[in-house]
């Protein structure tokens, strides 16, 4: 195994060519081209200019680590190993990178300019995206990640960006289309989230899950218990989130404005799990029951929203025990029920948008004195 730097600044990479290949970095050209088992770099001497690939390039490993260089796919690469990019651009075009793992981790300006091409991982019991530092990174187009692994063994990691995090626009599709292994996800930088086709373990690993997108559970998969708190975060759109049957033991935490978050499927969350609405609409599949371990409200006057996906036709929400109260919420063709007290008192900013059952909505506050539906009667500070 041999190391190949680039230099020269723009070139083809192809089978031939040996004008931008360097046995070391910044030096002379003229190093034989690259073969399957050899890690190829382009860094601080690779110069300023476009590397185009052509079909018969190939290596283990590519680090892209110079601001400088664009690296412009111009047919399918594949490498056995990882794809490190720490700065400048990787440019797909129409075509995939597939490699074990993608490492975009890093604090310097870097993008990936997906087009309509994508990326495909292949590795599998190890960090497959590994992402801890997203901050000054870029994407363009159809961001599409495929993870195809098919085996049983290990645990893949997807590490979205804890730390920097990328930024809603800059979030890419997570497309987990196999395996019987177990998958970790965690970090800000998730667009939709599918796992159609897998049949592993979803591993509680990670405290911070953040979606800017959808989420579509498979028929075959297992959820960890304690999965953690599911944060949806989109600020336009409509977004999904289809649960395939899956009891879901995390909290669910819906906080963006002007967002749409859509249940395709009814909801069973875990016994002592919340479902928290601070911003955006949230909207439960009409004719289904969705089982929350609590409800409220976040912090904050927004109005938020809680909706059937059909307007007319009502949803339920049921929650076996304990007081949830709302505030500023405008609830529509909703049923609550399940033995808990449903508080939505009209003095605390909440709206009955019509069609709703079990929701005490009616405190009236006159002077000293608040009377609530039950005609009890306390005084006010």
């Amino acid at each position: 195994m041999a190391s190949r730097y680039w230099v020269g600044g723009s070139g083809t990479w192809d089978g031939v060519s040996t004008a931008n290949w360097s046995a070391t970095s910044g030096g002379a050209s003229g190093a034989s081209v690259p073969v399957a088992a050899d890690s190829v770099f382009f860094d601080s001497g690779s110069g300023t200019g476009t590397c185009t690939t052509t079909a018969a390039a190939t290596s283990a490993t590519v680090n892209l680590s110079n601001s400088n260089t664009t690296l412009t796919l111009g047919a399918n690469l594949t490498l056995s190993g990882q794809f490190v990019l720490t700065a400048g651009t990787l440019s797909l075009q129409t075509f995939v990178l597939s490699c074990s793992a993608f490492v975009p981790s890093g604090t310097t300006a870097r993008t990936v300019a997906f087009s309509t091409g994508s990326i495909t991982i292949t590795g599998n019991a190890a960090n497959v995206w590994s992402g801890d530092n997203m901050s000054n990174f870029t994407v363009t187009g159809t961001p599409t990640v495929n993870a195809t692994y098919s085996g049983s063994t290990g645990t893949r990691t997807f590490n979205l960006g804890n730390a920097g995090a990328p930024g809603e626009a800059n979030t890419v599709n997570i497309n987990i289309t196999a395996g019987t292994d177990t998958v970790a996800l965690f970090g800000n930088g998730a667009r939709d989230v599918n796992f159609t086709g897998f049949a592993g373990t979803w591993a509680a690993t990670g405290a911070n899950k953040t979606f800017f997108g959808s989420l579509t559970l498979s028929t075959g998969m297992t959820l960890a218990s304690a999965i953690q708190t599911l944060t949806f975060a989109a600020t336009s759109g409509t977004k999904t989130i289809t649960t395939n049957g899956k009891t879901i033991d995390g909290a669910f935490v819906f906080n963006g404005v002007g967002g749409t978050f859509q249940f395709a499927d009814a909801l069973t969350q875990g016994s002592t799990r919340a479902f928290t609405i601070t911003n955006g609409t949230v909207k439960l599949k009409n004719g289904t029951t969705n089982t929350v371990g609590s409800f409220t409200t976040g912090a904050g006057t927004t109005q938020r929203f809680l909706q059937s996906t059909v307007a007319g036709s009502r949803a339920t929400i049921s929650d076996s025990s304990g007081t949830n109260t709302a505030t500023y919420l405008t609830i529509q063709d909703v049923a609550a029920t399940g033995g808990a007290t449903w508080q939505a008192f009209l003095s605390s900013g909440n709206v009955d948008g019509g069609n709703n059952t079990g929701w005490d909505f009616n405190s009236l506050q006159t002077g000293r004195y608040m009377y609530n539906v039950r005609k009890s009667k306390r005084v006010l500070p």
